[in-house]
């Protein structure tokens, strides 16, 4: 149980502010980064996870991809997980096609997705199929998800709810976001002045984001807990 706790934790606070895509007017494109993150869990670090986001130039989507590299001891208990997503954009939404989560060393914990919107069908690396709503996306692209809502909707009077679902291994989970003000954030990589984005859905899981819209909406900095776990941070460092 604390090893998945650790490990969703890591990697998967890049992800949790994903939604169910409220369309906006057109596909305008994501802009491409690569950027570094410091992981700090209860306090203390443990870690960098590298993110980075590619335009595919054959099939006009994108790869996103991390990879958490974590501290010595931190690795020999948990291993290091890396993520991919190959994800599409069409009419405002994300359209995951492809989703791989390794872990190292384990490979019961490792898993793939396969998505089929014309069916909506999502199947694994089993061969299992489910069936998937219209706006369900992978747990990693998710993360993107909300950087198109939060760019459609950050210069709104009354910015709406972002509803979000998200496809993990084995089940579906909703989110409800809402925008929560402007503040100014401190990370390794400096200040930045961000919006405030915050989970709404459940009380005992937080879930907070700051995006800044001088990067892009790129989130700068994520703090999240699941109940009374140890919450866990993520701040941008390069």
């Amino acid at each position: 149980m604390m090893r998945k706790m650790m490990l969703r934790a890591c990697v998967t606070a890049l992800l949790a502010a994903g939604m169910s895509a409220n369309a906006i007017a057109a596909d305008v494109p994501l802009t491409e980064f690569e950027v570094v993150y410091a992981v700090t869990w209860s306090g203390l670090p443990v870690g960098d996870a590298r993110v980075s986001l590619k335009a595919d130039a054959v099939s006009g989507c994108y790869v996103y991809s991390t990879t958490t590299k974590p501290v010595g001891f931190v690795k020999a208990l948990y291993g290091s997980p890396n993520q991919s997503s190959h994800f599409c954009v069409k009419d405002g939404r994300v359209r995951s096609q492809q989703f791989e989560s390794v872990l190292e060393g384990d490979d019961k914990q490792s898993y793939t997705l396969s998505f089929d919107y014309a069916k909506h069908a999502v199947t694994d690396e089993n061969g299992q199929t489910r069936d998937i709503p219209d706006e369900a996306v992978d747990s990693f692209s998710l993360q993107q998800a909300v950087r198109l809502w939060a760019t459609a909707h950050a210069k709104d009077e009354h910015p709406p709810i972002g509803e979000f679902t998200m496809v993990d291994r084995k089940n579906f989970t909703h989110y409800q976001f809402r925008f929560a003000g402007h503040e100014t954030v401190s990370t390794p990589a400096g200040s930045f002045d961000a919006i405030k984005i915050e989970r709404i859905d459940t009380p005992d899981k937080i879930g907070l984001f700051w995006v800044a819209p001088a990067r892009d909406y790129l989130p700068v900095k994520i703090t999240t807990r699941n109940g009374g776990k140890p919450p866990v941070e993520l701040g941008l460092k390069q």
